[in-house]
């Protein structure tokens, strides 16, 4: 190379290119700009060849390649021109320079940041050109095609061959998630060349014969131009031309100098494609959603890494019933295990023998089914079947295998009908399935075959002209099931292990390619179809494809799954957790498993599965990824991180921690349907609401006066009148003075509903509304999946496109059956709208940040569930709703079932008045009872024909409504009466038949109510899969009769015929799966119903406790009786959850002990409503209402034992501390104290609540007597203090004793009262006078104590004198004060001289005492002069936090100020009676 470049290059070129090498000539961008620019400009001028230019700008510096041919001059536009026209020039092999500048042109774009948006088709180029140059053989096998063609002998072609494996490497992926193939994929298989017609085919051959997959060649010139394309893009220059820059200007390191690493070097060869980058997820999403979103190619690619490489050529597909019978054979017989697995193995290599390829019918009619043989009379199934992805725009044939089979066993009859259906697909497609391209010799005469690769087949040519197809009633439902209903998982290297550890059910199944494409779409989708056409799987396969591959890059991606069915989203949770089980290979400990039987789970709508959800939304984390949550727990999940609150129920939430928070708004009940229907519709005014249905008029209130886009920004959240009245014809009320009389109801509603109470759309408004102000808690969601977004307000789409703001990461799915069924306010049309304008508005798509992302709208049109026969008449019905009822319906394209069974179509009876004829309808042709089986139901119009019906035969059968059976499906419905009942009159429905048959004009206006009259009959057809009957009594349905049958698409009853027996048999099993669908639909009666035949007897009994409930909460309040009924049905969940049989699930005796708290609590009964919580395992209510009940034992046992909430659990606590203290008895205060920490909490705690007695009695009950004893001294129990004192035995206690003693007798000899009438208790305390415990001086006071109360005056002259000596005043003015009380003052009148100065002096002291306490300013605050005067000084805080202390006095009723104090409180504030002291603040 180099020397080329010696020799071609000119020295303008080669002196413009050395300027780009590191740490040159160019320092800035500016010269950068210029440098880049002189070498566009010599190079568009430069003469040759352009390859060598090419190869240059290739390996001089990393980075200007790209820089130069982003460019965005005209010197780079003439440049690109000139590579373009030199890549179409014909040549043997692509020139590696061109190649090498396509890998390095798409691995730049591969690694463009997400704020550059790019077409998708970029990057899937890029991916398959280079899995294609990552082949080994690629360039070679190029080669050998073209050389072969030019010394092979030209033979015009009889017929466009296939393309030929035995050329051209061929590849199967999974049908479900599919990508382009890998190196390592490629390098595992040998590799097959194509073989490519030696001329172009006729132009008279059809677009449905193979063609050639595009050369090298073309690929790497189509590759060129999208990526030229993708150069004028904004942005994608200026990161170019940085990266260049860097490039040639790197950082300067304090390293030792040497060569440069940097890149590859002018001598190095070109690089190779570099294998794509693992994406770098942030592990917490940023607000900004422009830069930290995935891109569609990184979505491509992750969904694209889940791709399992297969075992051989063939791809090969295994039925979940072929996995059955392998899992059997592990179990029973490996031996003949290995043997299929060999076999199975053999036939993937393509290694075709007389004994594995077999035909199993000597004649064909239509696809031939082949048989292996396994040794013994043991048969392997399977047909070559066609329509296998390869990843590149081709399909291929692959080998379907049915299952296992025992030779005697074999119906040949229904497999010649299996041969026989598949072949009514076309004269096309059976060519597909039987071509076969010239086999290998292989020893042994095996034929060692390739499969034949050929362009997509359209669908819509199926059932077309293909073989004559004959099929024996017997095997037509067969076929259905084992076709559509049957899935066929995709063989893998893993798969023969995986089969060992997981069941049929745990394993990713094949999808067709419609499903396929929307699993693989790399940005958001709206998807709708009917139940059984797999929109849930694909949302399901999407998830786990981006899931996994995203942990194996060490991320986590935030997807939700929000549906508004709580069960759905159970077992959603659950087959997903069952799926990425097998697609990681490893069992989880932690994935949840599926109950063994019945669970409540699965059929309780309102059950809640406790642990699976964190408290509030921004507490989600990792570990809660994939989420599968229902709409109204995702709300919840929000409102706990806003502080709101919505109970659905009338009845007051137990207390919670989140419960005691005052900002929480509080909102109840909810105003459901049902409680729209039972408590509101009744009083409205029946004038008013005359003809209109109470479905529609709430579902007009919901969806389009408060739930509708125009509602949005609303002052009161929902539009007025005028506005509603206004509203384009999409809304149910097509007429306006309907609409008048809908919105005199809906202010009626306004009224009636409680002040307190919310719905749907009140909820989802004010939710929008505190997003607005306060933001999304936590990170944003990555991926969002709506199921049954037809359930959902259109409004609600704001709330979660608020949560997912990543334009790629929506997915909606809707049911068509549903939006179009009765009191429905959806439409797809209006939602796609809805999120158009909602993108436009998005803060990064204004300020131009990224260009508008709208969702791909993607209709599921093949019905897997049923069969032709209904599905046709179904489409007819809608044609009719479209054709004259514009807008009423969203236009889709028509439906098809995926298996043609003509022969069942709906069957009418018409005139059909006897009731026999009727009976023996729903009889049963082999016992003769008259008895429907567990997949069959009677649909009638309303609640009066279902009781007249039930009531005339009886429990022969389920009979439901129209609108209980939304939702549900049956293999068998009979229509009763439908027509007869009809409130549409006979020429309403004529007028369609003429306007269809006679194309005259039909007034939709006129007949308007044939719009909601063909929704209803639409919604009755679509519920059955197998078969419809239709029994009218009259020939009201005549018309429509005429109209389906002259389409073929009904049959007739011949009038007078006999009327056949079409009730089935049976087994317990189906009764109780049918059991389980009608509970999880809250029909309890059908449910009970289904369960008895099934021979449970306790589910039957739950369903009725269930049923009984429901009737219950339905009565009125005021209804006398309604408090017992409750009773009876709360004793009856309790009895049923303690009667279960240990089997059984525990989560469902869990939830009826839930149910049986639930209705005590209405009541109220607390106690038996903690027992069944606390059974139920939900603490927190348990320890609730077991302090309601004032049960504290019990409610303490469950704070300790269990994990309860820790704001309830302190205050459970604290009350019972409160409750155990209060009763005073030894054990109680035993059990308050072991609630404490310790024993100084517990003694804090008692005297915090005033617990003086309880605190005396509790330090005695541990014996701590001296404590005990200071806590009666401080309370001024002298006696009980002294007592304890002398118990306690110490050394410390003694002196205390005494010191208590002698100030109990000081309080209780206050200055100046009688001294003769001393109180009761002061003889007491004399009784416990110890003189040997006593010092002198104390034993003298003692002494002076008893002169005081005995008046004894010599004894108190003297102690008077000695105190005066030793300078104690308190002591001193006691002893003179008793004095003065004697005799001795009274006496001078006739004692001597000497004894009146004795007294005239001590009365001298007496008063120089007094003048000496009182000149004291502080005298009142000294604590002896204050018990002297019997006044107490006690110190309290004004606030527990405040540090200011407040002082304040007590007088005792003995003090002699009591009487002074008593007078100078206000009247308010006196004492209630004399003998309590008086308290008196520091200033009184």
């Amino acid at each position: 190379m180099a020397s080329t470049l010696q020799t071609t290059f000119s020295l303008d070129f080669e002196t413009a290119l050395a300027k780009f090498v590191a740490h040159g000539p160019v320092k800035n961008q500016e010269a950068l700009e210029d440098a880049i620019f002189d070498l566009l400009l010599i190079a568009q001028t430069a003469n040759g060849d352009v390859s060598p230019l090419l190869a240059a700008l290739t390996c001089k510096t990393n980075g200007l390649l790209e820089a130069v041919l982003t460019s965005r001059n005209d010197p780079a536009f003439t440049f690109r021109r000139r590579v373009l026209k030199a890549v179409q020039k014909p040549s043997d092999s692509p020139n590696p320079a061109f190649t090498a500048c396509v890998q390095r042109l798409g691995s730049f774009f591969f690694c463009l940041p997400r704020s550059v948006t790019l077409n998708h088709n970029v990057i899937t180029k890029h991916l398959s050109f280079s899995a294609r140059l990552a082949s080994p053989d690629s360039l070679e096998s190029e080669y050998f095609i073209a050389k072969k063609e030019k010394t092979a002998d030209p033979v015009p072609p009889k017929h466009p061959k296939p393309l030929n494996p035995s050329k051209r490497k061929t590849r199967f992926v999974p049908l479900d998630l599919f990508k382009e193939d890998t190196p390592q994929t490629k390098s595992r298989r040998k590799a097959t060349a194509q073989a490519l017609p030696e001329k172009p085919p006729s132009p008279t051959v059809t677009t449905n014969r193979p063609v050639a997959v595009p050369s090298l060649s073309e690929q790497l010139k189509d590759c060129l131009e999208a990526y030229f394309i993708a150069c004028l893009e904004d942005g994608v220059h200026e990161i170019a031309f940085q990266d260049l820059f860097k490039n040639l200007n790197p950082p300067i390191l304090a390293a030792p100098s040497g060569p440069s690493t940097r890149g590859p070097q002018p001598t190095e060869p070109p690089p190779s494609a570099p294998e794509a980058p693992a994406i770098e997820l942030p592990k917490s999403k940023a607000k900004s959603l422009a830069e930290n979103a995935l891109a569609p190619h990184d979505i491509a690619r992750y969904l694209g890494e889940t791709t399992k490489t297969t075992l051989g050529d063939w791809p090969v597909v295994v039925s979940q019933r072929g996995i059955k019978h392998l899992r059997y054979y592990v179990a029973r017989d490996k031996t003949i295990f290995s043997r299929i697995e060999k076999m199975i193995r053999q036939l993937s290599l393509g290694c075709f023998t007389e004994s594995n390829h077999a035909k199993l019918l000597e004649q064909d009619r239509g696809v031939p089914i082949y048989t292996a043989d396994l040794g013994g009379i043991l048969r392997l199934i399977y047909q070559i079947d066609f329509g296998a992805p390869t990843g590149a725009n081709f399909e291929s044939q692959f080998i379907r295998i049915f299952g296992v089979y025992q030779a005697p066993e074999i119906d040949l009859d229904f497999w010649k009908a299996v041969g026989a259906h598949l072949g009514g697909r076309g004269d096309e497609y059976i060519r597909r399935c039987t071509d076969r391209p010239e086999s290998r010799v292989r020893p042994k005469r095996a034929k060692k075959v390739a499969p034949l690769v050929y362009p997509p087949m359209d669908v819509s040519h199926w059932n077309h002209q293909g073989a004559d197809v004959e099929v024996d009633e017997a095997h037509r439902l067969d076929l259905h099931r084992i076709l559509s209903l049957e899935k066929f998982v995709p063989l893998s290297h893993t798969f023969f292990d995986a089969i060992q550890k997981f069941n049929e059910a745990s394993f990713m199944f094949s999808v067709a390619p419609p499903e396929n494409q929307i699993i693989k779409y790399p940005s958001s989708c709206l998807v709708l179809g009917r139940s059984g056409t797999g929109k849930t799987t694909c949302m399901v396969f999407r998830m786990i494809g981006l899931d996994v591959a995203a942990k194996k890059s060490g991320q986590t991606l935030r997807q939700v799954f929000v549906t508004q069915s709580r069960t759905l989203a159970r077992k959603v949770r659950l087959y997903c957790a069952q799926l990425m089980q097998t697609e990681t290979d490893a069992v989880i400990a932690s994935a949840p498993k599926p109950p063994q039987g019945l669970s409540l789970l699965d059929m309780d709508e309102n059950a809640e599965e406790e642990g699976v959800l964190p408290a509030k939304f921004s507490e989600l984390d990792d570990s809660h990824f994939p989420l599968f949550v229902t709409y109204d727990q995702l709300c919840k999940l929000l409102e706990a991180d806003f502080n709101l609150e919505f109970n659905p129920s009338p009845l007051p939430p137990a207390r919670t921690a989140r419960a005691k928070n005052k900002k929480i708004s509080a909102r109840q009940p909810l105003i459901s349907f049902d409680y729209f229907d039972s408590k509101i519709w009744p009083h409205m005014d029946h004038k008013v609401k005359r003809g209109l249905h109470s479905a529609l008029v709430y579902s007009e209130f919901m969806g389009i006066i408060k739930g509708s886009e125009a509602s949005l920004g609303k002052p009161r959240d929902h539009l007025d009148q005028s506005e509603y009245e206004n509203q384009n014809n999409r809304s149910l009320s097509g007429d306006v003075t309907e609409r008048s009389r809908v919105y005199t109801l809906f202010e009626a509603y306004l009224k009636l509903r409680p002040s307190t109470s919310y719905d749907i759309a009140d909820r989802v408004h004010l939710l929008i509304r505190t997003i607005q102000d306060q933001g999304v808690p936590g990170n944003h969601i990555d991926f969002l999946y709506v199921d049954e977004a037809q359930d959902n307000l259109i409004i609600d789409a704001a709330l979660l496109r608020t949560l997912c703001p990543n334009p790629h990461g929506l997915f909606f799915a809707g049911d068509t059956a549903q939006t179009i069924s009765v009191g429905s306010a959806f439409r797809f049309s209006e939602l796609k709208a809805f999120l158009y304008r909602l993108e436009r508005e998005d803060a990064h798509v204004k300020r131009g940040g990224r260009p508008p992302i709208d969702p791909h709208f993607f209709q599921l049109s093949t019905n897997y569930r049923s069969h032709s026969g209904i599905v046709n008449a179904a489409a007819f019905i809608v044609s009719l709703l479209d054709s004259y009822f514009k807008h009423s319906i969203d236009s889709l394209a028509p439906e098809v079932a995926h298996v043609d069974v003509t022969t069942h179509k709906p069957l009418f009876f018409s005139g059909m008045r006897n009731q026999a004829d009727f009976l023996r309808l729903i009889s049963n042709s082999s016992s003769g009872r008259v008895e429907l089986g567990a997949h069959q139901v009677i649909i009638v119009r309303d609640d009066k024909a279902a009781d007249a019906l039930k009531a005339a035969i009886g429990r022969a059968g389920v009979v439901l409504t129209l609108y209980e059976s939304k939702g549900m499906e049956f293999n068998d419905v009979l229509l009763y009466n439908f027509f007869t009942d009809s409130p549409a009159a006979d020429t309403d429905w004529r007028a369609m038949l003429f306007a269809k048959q006679e194309n005259r004009h039909f007034n939709s206006r006129r007949h308007s109510i044939l719009q909601s009259e063909l929704k209803s009959f639409y919604v009755g057809l679509t519920r059955a899969r197998e078969r419809v009957w239709i029994w009218e009594e009259t020939y009201h349905g005549y018309d429509m009769e005429t109209l389906l049958v002259t389409n073929d698409l009904a049959a007739s009853h011949k009038t007078g015929g006999v009327v056949p027996q079409l009730a089935t048999t049976s087994v317990a099993d189906e009764w109780a799966e049918q059991a389980k669908e009608y509970f999880s639909k809250s029909k309890y009666l059908e449910a009970e119903f289904c369960f008895r035949k099934a021979e449970m007897g306790w589910w039957a009994d739950v369903a009725q406790a269930y049923e009984h409930r429901q009737e219950a909460l339905g009565l009125p309040e005021k209804q006398t009786d309604r408090l017992s009924i409750l009773l009876q049905v709360a004793q009856t969940f309790d009895r049923l959850a303690q009667e279960a049989d240990p089997n059984e699930d525990y989560e469902s005796i869990r939830l009826l002990f839930s149910n049986a708290a639930d209705c005590y609590i209405i009541i109220p009964e607390h106690e038996p409503a903690a027992l069944a919580f606390l059974r139920a395992g939900k603490y927190n209510q348990a320890a609730y209402h077991y302090r309601m009940a004032g049960k504290f034992d019990e409610a303490v046992e469950v704070v300790k034992f269990h994990n309860v909430d820790r704001e309830l659990a302190e205050n459970v606590t604290y009350a019972a501390k409160f409750v155990f203290a209060g009763r005073q008895d030894v054990p109680s205060l035993h059990k308050a104290w072991k609630l404490c920490a310790g024993k100084e909490e517990f003694l804090e705690f008692l005297q915090d609540n005033g617990f003086e007695e309880q605190r005396v009695n509790f330090l005695d009950s541990i014996t701590d007597y001296e404590e005990s004893a200071q806590l009666l001294w401080d309370s001024g129990d002298y006696v009980s203090a002294v007592q304890r004192f002398r118990q306690a035995r110490s050394p410390s206690a003694r002196r205390k004793a005494t010191a208590c003693l002698l100030d109990g007798i000081r309080a209780e000899i206050p200055f100046a009262t009688g001294y003769l009438n001393p109180p009761d208790n002061l003889s007491e305390l004399f009784s416990l006078i110890d003189k040997s415990e006593m010092s002198i001086d104390e034993a003298d006071e003692v002494g002076m104590f008893r002169a005081v109360i005995c008046l004894q005056t010599q004894d108190l002259e003297q102690h008077a004198w000695k105190h005066i000596e030793a300078e104690n005043a308190r002591c001193a003015l006691l002893a003179l004060d008793a004095w003065t009380q004697t005799e001795a003052p009274g006496s001078i009148e006739s004692a001597t001289a000497d004894h009146v100065a004795d007294v005239l002096l001590l009365c001298q002291q007496y008063g120089s005492v007094i003048n000496f306490v009182v000149r004291d300013a502080y005298f009142i605050d000294d604590p002896d002069i204050l018990t002297l005067f019997g006044i107490s000084s006690t110190e309290q805080a004004v606030e527990p936090e405040s540090q200011d202390i407040t002082y304040q006095r007590i007088v005792q009723p003995r003090s002699f100020i009591f009487a002074k104090a008593s007078t100078s409180k206000t009247r308010d504030s006196k004492p209630e009676s004399q003998l309590d002291p008086i308290t008196l603040s520091k200033n009184e």
